[in-house]
């Protein structure tokens, strides 16, 4: 009997479906035979998340501060993943950290390295004294030849790629094992890397570790349309359209495949796919479900978040009469028992590692949240990420998303190695990783008869470099062309009825939303829905609130350092950390010296609000910060957005004239200057003081939603006005949160 051995289980499933009354060989996937077919006599394999309870002690008299990682329990069980990633990479590559170090030629890690060299001793000597391994401490093992029992041949085939460590297991089973691969211009130098052999683009092999033998591959002429969309949403009538396009063509709908580069997606869709047409292959992820909802909302309210209580008070005496894992037991319904039913059984032999209720509880929701629940609806048409669709074919492609930042995606940013080290140490590179993902596109689209692609192209979003690789052109905008296209589930709209009682203070912000949208206001104010902020607007918010902190400084380089010392303190995302220091490090520098010495001679104050009286109005204002001296007062306000580059940029900014107004009447005597700093593009814009707008925008304050509408077409009307303070329905609506509940997506 042969053993037959593939890259995912849904592959398996594809394999299986003509195999009827048929005796079948055995069959697994290769994640599953690796991790089988070792054996390390006298050890056990150490639990996912037990494992972090043992580097968390491996840290204890070790600087590792300097890596960027807390010592806070919490934050470091997040943190410990970079290591672990670290050090699983070295061990699967075969490369020990002395050579990564050795490497290191112009000693940009030396310090890093030497840190983890010593984690890694600690690690490994608490795992030793309570007989743990890890996988990646692996010192001896042999092949577990009972799982080979009545297994004559190992037939394998390869949609990705062999780990040094891989083919070293593989090369000592005393089996023979034939790897069948596929070779593209994306895979070739990884399959020559890790397999030692010389192959060609465009074949197909087979390999023994002793005989190579090569097949021509078929060419097939696929048809590949690429159209683009100025808002992402748009692409929802588009993926249901291509459906059925695809169907009339002929092509049977489990044939089709939805790939979603960026699986967030299939929220979308879901949304749309009332008959359920759609299987979303990647499930539906656990943290959505009510018992994970309550868990969190405990924990949050033990950590103090007083308004978490609202959605756990009708649970929370229970949670502290019982035990943690009786009290979800009983909080858990039949479906989400089905999920985590096993989990909770060997969540109890951890609990007695915690000192206290909260932290075993923090522990089980990181035990949780990478659950899922099986495939969501039963369609024929599945919907799955690139990696899911490894090995398998589809007659019709629709590839949604294509844009830079996801096709391709490697994932984590590696914070201890750059490029050159890689490269000197013989480990994987990020461009090894992006062509392997590259790899995975070329055979969907290689292997189809159909194809259609489509990507997102705005001020943001551009369409992935990859689509120039391939050959093909960037397509055309197609905004209005799917707009009628019937999807399963008609849209609701929002209706607007009640008046807007617009809430004093008036900021400028909120003056901008009343003129431009009122059913933004609408949304913001009356009804309260707030947005995440987007990773801009993070940045934003954590450097707002460093610079308000900060102590005195006597140079420009204080003033740098502990900007960065406090920024980077409130970062607790790793990768995210590593991108703000990538993106903003050289410009903050430069800040600091303009600000210094803009600073220099004045008594400066921190962010503060200001109110005063206009026309009848209370009107208020945040002050980012105060500069003042014996003739003159300096207001500030600090821009990190994009929008800032010019002045015109701002026309419609009254934050300025705020300032200028409250400042006149509180320093009657001194001369008035308002700035706008632009952090990114590191200079300064004088501030444009614009009272006669501000006053027809006064004039002009909508009462009800019905009037206010008007009111904005009216303004819309005039052209002078519009130059003034309005801008086109388009351009408001494109980036709006709330759009799609108003029913403006089809602008």
């Amino acid at each position: 009997m042969n053993l037959k051995i593939f890259t995912t289980s849904r592959q398996i499933r594809k394999w299986l479906e003509d195999k009827d009354n048929q005796l079948l060989d055995k069959y697994t996937t290769l994640g599953e035979f690796l991790e089988k077919i070792i054996v390390v006599d006298g050890k056990k394999f150490i639990d996912k998340d037990l494992r972090k309870k043992y580097l968390f002690e491996a840290i204890k008299n070790v600087d590792v501060e300097k890596l960027g990682i807390s010592r806070e329990f919490i934050n470091f069980f997040e943190d410990s993943d970079f290591i672990f990633s670290f050090f699983n990479e070295l061990f699967l590559e075969r490369v020990d950290i002395d050579k990564v170090i050795m490497s290191d030629v112009y000693l940009d890690y030396e310090e890093h390295l030497t840190i983890l060299k010593e984690i890694l001793k600690n690690y490994k000597d608490l795992l030793e004294k309570d007989g743990y391994v890890d996988k990646f401490l692996i010192d001896e093992y042999r092949i577990n030849e009972g799982l080979l029992k009545d297994i004559d041949k190992i037939e394998m085939r390869l949609d990705g790629y062999l780990t040094k460590f891989d083919v070293e297991v593989l090369r000592k089973i005393p089996r023979k094992i034939e790897i069948n691969f596929e070779v593209d211009r994306f895979n070739k130098s990884l399959i020559e890397k890790s397999l030692g052999v010389s192959v060609k683009e465009g074949k197909r092999y087979i390999y023994d570790f002793k005989n190579l033998i090569e097949f021509d591959l078929k060419e097939n002429n696929s048809n590949i349309e690429v159209e683009y969309f100025s808002e992402r949403i748009n692409q929802i009538e588009y993926v249901f359209a291509k459906i059925a396009e695809f169907v009339n063509d002929g092509i049977e709908p489990e044939n089709i495949v939805v790939i979603l580069p960026d699986e967030s997606f299939s929220e979308f869709l879901e949304l749309f796919d009332e008959m359920e047409n759609l299987n979303f292959a990647m499930g539906e992820s656990f943290t959505k479900s009510n018992l994970y909802i309550k868990l969190k909302a405990i924990y949050e309210y033990l950590s103090g978040d007083d308004l978490a209580i609202k959605k756990c008070e009708d649970v929370i005496d229970e949670f502290e009469k019982k035990d943690l894992i009786e009290f979800i037991k009983n909080l858990a319904n039949n479906k989400e028992l089905k999920v985590i039913d096993e989990e909770l059984f060997r969540l109890s032999a951890f609990k007695h590692f915690f000192n206290n209720k909260k932290d075993f509880l923090y522990f089980v929701l990181e035990r949780f949240k990478d659950k899922r629940f099986d495939d969501v609806y039963s369609g024929k048409i599945t919907c799955m990420g690139v990696l899911e669709s490894r090995g398998i074919k589809f007659d019709g492609v629709i590839l949604v998303d294509f844009n830079d930042e996801v096709v391709p995606n490697v994932g984590e940013s590696d914070l201890f190695l750059n490029t050159f080290i890689r490269k000197m140490a013989k480990l994987p590179t990020r461009f090894d990783k992006e062509n392997l993902q590259k790899h995975y596109y070329f055979q969907l689209i290689n292997n189809a008869k159909k194809i259609a692609i489509s990507y997102v192209k705005d001020e943001e979003n551009a369409p992935s470099k990859f689509l120039y690789e391939l050959g093909l052109s960037l397509g055309e905008n197609t905004d209005g062309k799917y707009q009628f296209f019937k999807t399963s589930k008609e849209k609701e709209i929002a209706k607007y009825n009640e008046k807007l009682n617009i809430k004093f203070p008036l900021f400028p912000t909120t003056l901008k939303t009343l003129m431009e949208c009122p059913k933004r206001y609408y949304f913001e104010k009356v009804l309260e829905i707030s947005n995440p902020d987007t990773q801009e607007e993070f940045f934003g918010n954590i450097f707002h609130e460093s610079l308000k902190e900060l102590d005195n400084f006597r140079s420009a380089d204080e003033y740098y350092k502990k900007l960065i010392e406090k920024i980077t303190s409130k970062i607790n995302d790793k990768r995210l950390l590593f991108e703000v220091l990538v993106k903003w490090d050289d410009k903050i520098k430069k800040f600091c010296k303009i600000d210094f010495e803009l600073r220099s001679g004045k008594n400066s104050f921190p962010e503060q609000l200001i109110k005063f009286n206009y026309k009848g109005f209370e009107l208020g204002a945040i002050v980012d910060r105060m500069d003042i001296d014996d003739k003159e007062v300096v207001l500030i306000d600090y821009k990190t957005s994009k929008n800032a580059k010019k002045n015109e940029d701002y026309i419609y900014d009254l934050q300025t004239t705020f300032y200028y107004l409250w400042a006149k009447k509180q320093f009657p005597d001194k001369e008035i200057k308002t700035y706008i700093w632009d952090i990114e593009n590191t200079k300064l814009i004088e501030g444009v003081i614009k009272t006669e707008i501000l006053d027809e925008v006064l004039d002009n304050l909508p009462k009800e939603i019905k009037e206010a509408e008007d009111i904005v077409v009216e303004f819309e009307r005039n052209g002078e006005i519009k130059q003034k303070v309005a801008k086109s329905a388009k351009d408001i609506c494109r980036f709006c949160p709330y759009i799609v509940a108003c029913g403006k997506d089809e602008l």
